[in-house]
């Protein structure tokens, strides 16, 4: 637990967490009023206790993310931190390395690429428990950006918001890319316009994806590896799961706007 008065390497990558999450506020490992303050204000924003202490729900909430090779921000300097790196912000070959080393030593998957459960085992000292689902979990729209970027996915197309998106989403857009090799174009996310519902693009459960030029390969992998269910309504639709994060990919043919791929994320 950090709380007013802590200082040390832990507070140093909560508040680069904090700083990846638009928080203004020093990294200097100094648990001051300016963190505790970023602190009520994250815990609000994630509907938790505002008492400006990091708790174990809180680091949860902090490290929800995903970073991989060729990500850039404070999300990789809060890693950097913690491994022992030099914390330039970048993703490299040698941050790369002493993931896969940190992972390796603490028996799990040794694939480079820090998620919850890499988080869980980093910083040191927090005891806080691995988010199970990141159901909750609801990402800006440029922390989403900087997540798909590290996976190679670009920046979504036209005015496609991101803000409010699931972490829960991102992670299955980035199974689902990693699962096909295919090139991944986002056409929508959680902007108005969208039908609403439990599962609703508006609360950040929904992306749609782009089915022709690019999207092709997308479009044959759905079709030939995934399991076809029941249509919803005159739209064909299939199922699966993706690193445990299951999908529902329905191919839609609006009478305005363009065909796409509307898939849930659960």
């Amino acid at each position: 637990t950090l709380k007013s008065g802590s200082r040390g390497t832990d507070v140093r990558t909560a508040q680069h967490l904090l700083a990846a999450r638009g928080h203004r506020l020093a990294t200097d490992g100094v648990f001051g009023p300016k963190t505790a303050q970023a602190v009520r204000d994250f815990q609000r924003k994630n509907r938790l206790a505002a008492d400006g202490v990091i708790g174990r729900n809180t680091w949860s909430r902090l490290t929800a993310l995903t970073v991989a090779h060729g990500a850039r921000g404070q999300a990789v300097k809060a890693l950097q931190v913690q491994l022992g790196v030099r914390a330039d912000g970048i993703f490299g070959s040698k941050t790369r390395a002493a993931v896969s080393n940190f992972q390796k030593r603490n028996r799990l998957a040794a694939d480079g690429v820090v998620g919850p459960a890499t988080w869980h085992r980093v910083v040191a000292g927090t005891t806080h428990t691995i988010p199970t689902s990141g159901r909750d979990v609801r990402l800006d729209h440029s922390l989403a950006l900087q997540q798909l970027a590290a996976a190679g996915i670009k920046a979504p197309v036209g005015r496609t918001s991101l803000d409010g998106v699931r972490a829960r989403t991102v992670q299955g857009v980035i199974a689902l890319k990693k699962a096909s090799r295919c090139t991944v174009t986002i056409t929508g996310g959680t902007e108005s316009g969208h039908s609403n519902g439990t599962y609703s693009h508006a609360k950040g459960y929904k992306l749609d994806l782009r089915t022709r030029d690019e999207g092709r390969c997308v479009t044959n992998w759905i079709k030939t590896t995934q399991r076809k269910g029941k249509p919803r309504g005159n739209d064909p639709r299939w199922h699966g799961t993706l690193n445990g994060i299951a999908a529902e990919y329905v191919y839609e043919t609006p009478r305005k706007g363009g065909v796409h791929w509307d898939i849930t994320f659960k």
